[in-house]
């Protein structure tokens, strides 16, 4: 079975993310791998928990019935990693977890501390969160940008 790493961008951002990753491992920088960048890969703007983990599984039916996957999840995508891993029909060999959060070990995990959804809440408008980068000053975000 050839290796298939997908990729799975935080529901934050969009795929700029993790596009180079996917591109050198597709290009032969892993030889007999082929690599997916998951989720909303049309799409720039964030989606929402429940659809981010539902466009992760959609994406993915262009993988390879025969191929063994290694799910890659960087930032908040790793606490989507369980299950992301149950919704997408081909079995998993490994998770790799890259400056990204974890999961619990049991039960619900929540998205954001208690303290970070007091922060939240005041700037969302209509239900809905600005990009991440308007959350704070401009000079905090610049060296990320």
């Amino acid at each position: 079975m050839q290796p298939v790493f997908v990729l799975a961008h935080s529901p934050s951002v969009g795929t700029s993310t993790r596009c180079p990753v996917a591109a050198h491992l597709a290009g032969g920088g892993t030889p007999g791998t082929g690599a997916v960048v998951a989720a909303h890969r049309r799409r720039r703007a964030a989606l929402p928990a429940p659809r981010f983990v539902d466009a992760v599984c959609d994406d993915l039916r262009q993988v390879p019935a025969d191929s063994t996957v290694r799910l890659v999840a960087h930032s908040n995508a790793g606490l989507f990693v369980p299950v992301i891993g149950v919704g997408l029909g081909h079995p998993v060999s490994g998770s790799v977890f890259v400056d990204a959060a974890l999961p619990a070990g049991a039960g619900p995990t929540p998205v954001a501390s208690p303290e970070l959804l007091h922060f939240l809440r005041p700037l969302a408008v209509h239900g809905r969160l600005p990009s991440w980068t308007d959350w704070w000053e401009k000079a905090d975000v610049a060296p990320a940008a």
